[in-house]
């Protein structure tokens, strides 16, 4: 009984001592066997991710990709991966966080660097886009290299138009100084922008910078446009108009008219001083005779036929193109009569704007058809002619013709208003017809030549009008004037 008792517990011992040793020759290949199966479970998940990406299911491809990496966070190839599919699923935030995570580790990988540019386009941060693209323009893969060049450029110059309007905007809404900074910041940066130098030259002059101004259309002067060329010679004038001490101005326009058989010349002339922009006083002629005009028994005048001499002051308002004036003066009848002699006083102002291609601009293109126009009023007080007040307006609307290198020249439709205060009947009028301007000296450009026929509409009844209420009138103009 007692050997049957202690043969059952050796047994049972004996059993104990087999599953111990059992388990000690497991235990180690079940620790060896788990990262094995953590790679293939992430490897799993990677290869789900790539068939629901292929099918458009991006949040699911995420999802997948995520777990994927969690199992393997270094596989580099997975995390871009991601990434791509975070901007197919309109995430661009999480994508540039994933290719960061990937150029950190591998920053020769240019590829990612060209993403991270378009990216960081993508969400309007623009200097880390250039940055980027300025790195993966290093790659010695030509095509990715090209790609990232032509993407930097076309950044810069986006950013440089961007630029431009906020500095056109400040203009519009007239803040000028602050426009003027930002003209100034886009030049350091840009400075063979023609555009920009003859904006900062017009901005300069306005704001009474002359120096600076000269500079700007100096530079403009030197392109090879030659439409650029004449707004900086232009600019150049104005600026040396502006900043002389003395200014002088000759203007004549003798004209034969068909309805009187007449010919009339008249002619202007000022010399005077530029203290400032406001306050120019200045000595004046004025001349003005026909042929038909004569005095006696039964006189017959036609035009007035006297000769001026006056002091006065004008004052240009700026960015306007008016110019007002007052002038004193001496009135000496060039034909037989009396007063020999008479005080004149006059007081106005007077506009001029054009607009389009001008005449001697048309000059320089070439078998072209261009609009062109001009407005020009003038309105004032005069003392002679029995305190009257006149106002003159002309419009001229038309096109360049074709013939700019070798004649240029210019047909328009014309309009002229006179209105006066005293109710004369040859001071309310209304012309209307067609105009042909020539410059037959390509050389002088102060000279032009017009040939016009009007017709004319007295709108004031006047028993005194020997002429009827409407007329036609042909008139041949030449025109020279100069500023010095």
């Amino acid at each position: 009984m007692r050997h049957s008792t202690i043969f059952a517990q050796t047994k049972r011992l004996g059993l104990v001592l087999a599953v111990c040793i059992a388990l000690f020759s497991v235990l180690p290949e079940i620790h060896a066997g788990q990262p094995q199966s953590g790679a293939s479970s992430g490897a799993a998940d990677a290869d789900w991710a790539y068939q629901e990406s292929a099918e458009k299911n991006y949040t699911g491809a995420i999802q997948d990709f995520r777990k994927a990496l969690a199992a393997d966070p270094a596989n580099s190839v997975w995390r871009k991966d991601l990434g791509f599919a975070c901007l197919a699923a309109g995430l661009p935030e999480d994508a540039a966080t994933e290719f960061k995570k990937v150029y950190s580790e591998y920053p020769e990988d240019y590829a990612v660097a060209l993403q991270l540019g378009y990216v960081s386009q993508r969400l309007q941060r623009d200097d880390d886009a250039i940055r980027y693209f300025a790195l993966a323009a290093r790659s010695a893969d030509p095509e990715l290299s090209t790609r990232a060049q032509n993407a930097l450029a076309d950044l810069q110059a986006s950013k440089f138009r961007d630029r431009k309007q906020k500095a056109y905007d400040l203009l519009a809404h007239h803040r000028n100084n602050e426009a003027i900074k930002a003209f100034e910041a886009i030049h350091n940066d840009e400075p063979a922008n023609v555009s920009v130098t003859l904006q900062l030259g017009y901005l300069y002059s306005a704001a009474g910078r002359k120096r600076e101004a000269r500079e700007m259309f100096a530079q403009a002067d030197k392109n090879a446009d030659s439409r650029i060329v004449a707004q900086a010679n232009a600019g150049l004038k104005e600026v040396s108009r502006e900043t002389k001490l003395a200014f002088a101005s000759f203007y004549a326009a003798p004209f034969y008219q068909s309805r009187f058989s007449n010919e009339i010349n008249s002619a202007t002339a000022k010399i005077g001083l530029l203290p400032s922009r406001y306050f120019q006083p200045y000595v004046g002629l004025r001349f003005n005779r026909d042929i038909r005009s004569q005095a006696g028994t039964l006189p017959q005048i036609y035009s007035d036929n006297s000769a001026i001499i006056s002091i006065g002051v004008q004052s240009t308002l700026a960015n306007t193109g008016i110019v007002i004036y007052a002038e004193a003066g001496t009135a000496l009848r060039l034909i037989a009569g009396s007063p020999r002699a008479a005080s004149d006083y006059r007081a106005g102002a007077v506009w001029f704007r054009p607009w389009g291609t001008g005449l001697f601009a048309a000059g320089s293109v070439s078998h072209s058809v261009s609009l062109t126009g001009s407005a020009y009023a003038d309105g004032g007080f005069y003392s002679r002619y029995n305190h009257n007040v006149i106002g003159d307006v002309q419009l001229r609307e038309g096109i360049n013709l074709p013939t700019g290198r070798a004649l240029p020249m210019q047909l328009l439709a014309a309009t002229n208003l006179v209105k006066d205060s005293n109710g004369n009947f040859y001071n309310n009028i209304v012309e209307v017809g067609p105009v042909l301007r020539v410059a037959p000296l390509g050389r002088l450009p102060s000279l032009t030549l017009e040939a016009q026929y009007l017709r004319g509409f007295y709108f004031t009844h006047d028993p005194a009008n020997p002429y009827g209420p409407r007329y036609g009138d042909f008139r041949i103009f030449l025109i020279w004037s100069k500023s010095f």
